[in-house]
């Protein structure tokens, strides 16, 4: 019932799908175009990922960002999504890499290493993979979670 997108104004905005009108104020607090926004399987928390080189997690109810801005990429973010099981996101960048974090700690927890930028990383369904897409024109990988 609801739409998030992502904007190259720096602003990330939800909207009533139904109605096609935006919900509330834009979140706002990336200091960068917005290439990526989606929701957490539970519906509660957005991830928006930004040029600026960070990941941010938003309270749903609030508009408000969660905790501080989850940092380590070293160039632009290209995606960010959970898990299906909402523990966990995974990001990919134009620094080569797709990493994996604690979605509660913000802790990073693992890295996939790319020879060019990597342009999406998403979950499988089950959770139990990771595939990524590169620059490096080595189509789609599988990776195990």
């Amino acid at each position: 019932k609801k739409i998030v997108s992502a904007a190259t104004d720096k602003t990330i905005r939800i909207w009533d799908a139904e109605t096609e009108k935006q919900i509330g104020e834009p979140l706002t607090g990336h200091t960068d175009i917005i290439i990526s926004a989606s929701f957490s399987p539970d519906g509660k928390k957005i991830v928006s990922a930004s040029y600026d080189k960070t990941i941010r997690i938003w309270d749903m109810e609030t508009g408000k960002q969660i905790g501080e801005p989850l940092t380590g990429h070293t160039d632009g973010v290209n995606s960010a999504s959970f898990s299906p099981n909402g523990k966990y996101i995974v990001t990919a960048s134009r620094d080569k890499t797709a990493r994996i974090w604690d979605a509660e700690t913000g802790e990073q927890i693992g890295e996939i290493k790319h020879d060019n930028d990597v342009n999406s990383a998403s979950f499988s369904p089950n959770g139990k993979f990771i595939v990524t897409t590169s620059d490096d024109r080595t189509k789609i990988n599988i990776w195990n979670a």
